[in-house]
């Protein structure tokens, strides 16, 4: 099954972002996006009471809020040496810790840990707030959020473990996954031949095949090998090539329909519309808000088809897999810049 290391990132970018020495910035190019109230998402929409449905929702409320907490803690340390600014952006993540409140979980020791969780996080804001960052105080009660940011974060991954939904090995998953499997068009080995030679006109008949094909699953493939391939040839494929690659990204989600590469577009999406459009460094723009719009929407649509596809591991594991992976991040071991280079090198930087 796809394992991404989940817990060992997360961890470690949530625990120590406040920690890290962010510099003397001389510009401020981030909006402070604080959202007033907490809105239920989209997933309440799927109404289907089944205990495997309620621990998914469950599953993507927490990871959820953990990943609004983790970009406000993020943005917190481009400001930390801005104490004009400092106070309305405490005054205005408290207001929305406060408004998770509202968010219930069918588990009631997961009710428990993310009260926990959350009341933690306003009094260490507020220590901040009142303290400062270089105070003894702050420092020492921010060493306890810590271990309790620890034990919340083991929970939810012992909790919500893949294996604890699935018994899928990653050996079958990969299988699954094969694109191979779902490829029909006959055309498609011409394709794979002229693209050696004739990149464009490779192009202009996989839009053909595409664009003939019926099986949605089958066309997410094409428009994704499409896509990849204006992301790793852009140098002679014109100035638009990133954008034509994010279009064609984005057009698979918003059909919203279902397919086990639901998850890859997404990502992909993501990288290449951060990394093109809004920046590589650590104060660029990242829109989350934007990305974690379209995240819940695809999980909606993947929760959707679980509800009339229980037994289907594939879908299960697609929907963990969106409502577990981390936000684009500042701050982590790249530093020469926000974490979603690290990723989109990894995604893309191999063979052609």
């Amino acid at each position: 099954m796809k394992q991404r290391q989940l817990k060992t990132i997360l961890l470690t970018i949530t625990i120590s972002v406040l920690l890290i020495s962010v510099g003397h910035f001389t510009h401020k190019l981030l909006p402070k996006q604080l959202p007033d109230t907490f809105s239920q998402e989209l997933v309440d929409a799927v109404k289907n009471k089944s205990k495997l449905v309620i621990e998914l929702k469950d599953a993507y409320r927490a990871f959820h809020i953990n990943s609004i907490i983790t970009e406000q803690e993020e943005v917190i340390n481009i400001y930390l040496n801005d104490d004009s600014e400092m106070k309305s952006l405490l005054d205005g993540y408290i207001k929305a810790c406060d408004s998770l409140k509202i968010v219930h979980f069918k588990n009631e020791t997961l009710n428990s840990y993310v009260s926990k969780y959350l009341a933690l996080t306003i009094h260490s804001y507020k220590m901040l707030q009142s303290k400062g960052f270089s105070s003894s105080e702050f420092k020492k009660d921010f060493e306890n959020y810590k271990k309790a940011k620890e034990e919340y974060m083991n929970y939810l991954y012992s909790t919500f473990s893949t294996n604890h939904f699935v018994s899928m090995t990653e050996e079958k998953y990969w299988q699954t996954n094969d694109k191979n499997t779902y490829i029909k068009s006959p055309e498609y080995a011409t394709y794979k031949r002229l693209k050696i030679s004739n990149l464009k006109d490779a192009l202009t008949l996989l839009d053909k095949i595409s664009n003939q094909t019926t099986n949605f699953q089958e066309y997410s493939i094409y428009q994704i090998e499409l896509a990849d391939q204006y992301v790793k040839h852009s140098d002679s494929l014109g100035d638009n090539a990133f954008k034509t690659a994010i279009g064609k990204y984005k057009a698979i989600l918003d059909q919203k329909k279902y397919s086990i590469y639901l998850f890859e577009a997404w990502l992909k999406w993501r990288l290449v519309t951060q990394q093109h459009i809004y920046g590589i460094s650590k104060t660029s723009d990242i829109p989350n808000n934007q990305y974690d719009k379209i995240r819940e929407e695809v999980a909606l649509t993947i929760l959707d088809y679980i509800t009339k596809n229980d037994k289907d591991e594939m879908a299960i594991n697609e929907f963990l897999l969106m409502a577990t992976h981390p936000i684009v991040m500042r701050f982590g071991d790249y530093p020469y810049g926000n974490q979603n280079t690290v990723e989109y090198h990894q995604t893309f930087d191999e063979k052609k």
